[in-house]
């Protein structure tokens, strides 16, 4: 009987502390939910956002890359150098951009020519195939020199493979004349000639000078006349002519896809920098 009541004594304390946090006229299981509900978010709030598990081995991979294509050099080949030095075009090229735009004056006509980097990411399994023979050498191994050779010679060697790359650009060519309207060519850039496909009239002259997408949308539905390869063949001679003295020619055809090679080489660097500065970011 004794040990009862010191155990009920004992117990005694407890109870009234547990009451005394939680008064049964008042802990409403509403209040019971609102508080539990505050206390999460507040714990929630105030918890720092942490990176992925991937995140750390992406950051790594991308710098791996940007540093594999450092070392291959961003240097302008001599033939893209020496094209724009004795051009009559001006080229007008924005970082980041995919187009990039030619303009010269040739007599009262404005002439433009707009071609894509884009343009070397959709060439056929094929014309990969050939430019990774012309890398690489014929029998598909990578290209040696005698032991007597220099090392100047190796690499002029390496920048001739890289000056002679070859694969289809389309190039849209627009001439406008004063109160004439233009006409709009598509051409394809290979092998150091330019391919006429088709050929617009467009005799709006607010049209022609127009660079927006409605516009451009206009001038996609406009008569494109017969594939230029049915016309006549003294008329196709004739216009190819007509686009050589406008300097549209094997040079121009020939500097299109190796500026597109280097400037996709330049976009691509940029592009693994700025994916690894936005994973790396906080």
């Amino acid at each position: 009987m004794f040990a009862l009541r010191t155990a009920v004594a004992r117990a005694m304390p407890a109870l009234a502390m547990r009451a005394a946090v939680i008064p049964r006229t008042f802990a409403s299981p509403a209040m019971i939910t609102r508080v539990g509900s505050v206390s999460a978010l507040r714990s929630f709030s105030h918890t720092p956002l942490a990176w992925g598990k991937s995140d750390k081995e992406l950051i790594t991979v991308l710098e791996s890359e940007i540093k594999h294509e450092e070392e291959q050099g961003d240097d302008t080949p001599d033939s893209i150098t020496s094209y724009l030095k004795t051009s009559p075009f001006q080229i007008a090229d924005k970082s980041g951009s995919d187009e990039v735009v030619l303009t010269r004056k040739f007599g009262n006509e404005e002439i433009k020519i707009v071609f894509s980097v884009s343009d070397i990411n959709s060439a056929d399994e094929e014309d990969e195939i050939d430019l990774e023979e012309e890398l690489e050498g014929e029998d598909g191994q990578q290209p040696t020199q005698s032991l007597s050779a220099s090392g100047d010679a190796e690499e002029d060697e390496e920048q001739d493979d890289l000056d002679s790359l070859t694969f289809p650009v389309r190039c849209l060519i627009t001439i406008t004349k004063p109160n004439a309207g233009s006409i709009s060519v598509d051409a394809i850039a290979q092998d150091g000639a330019f391919i006429v496909e088709s050929i617009s009239n467009i005799k709006d002259s607010a049209l022609a000078a127009a660079s927006t997408a409605e516009s451009d949308w206009e001038k996609r539905g406009l008569y494109s006349g017969p594939p230029f390869a049915e016309l006549d063949e003294e008329l196709q001679i004739s216009f190819e002519k007509f686009l050589e003295e406008r300097d549209i020619n094997s040079d121009l055809a020939n500097f299109v896809p190796n500026y597109v090679f280097q400037k996709d080489q330049v976009e691509y660097t940029n592009w693994l920098k700025d994916l690894k500065g936005f994973i790396a970011s906080q």
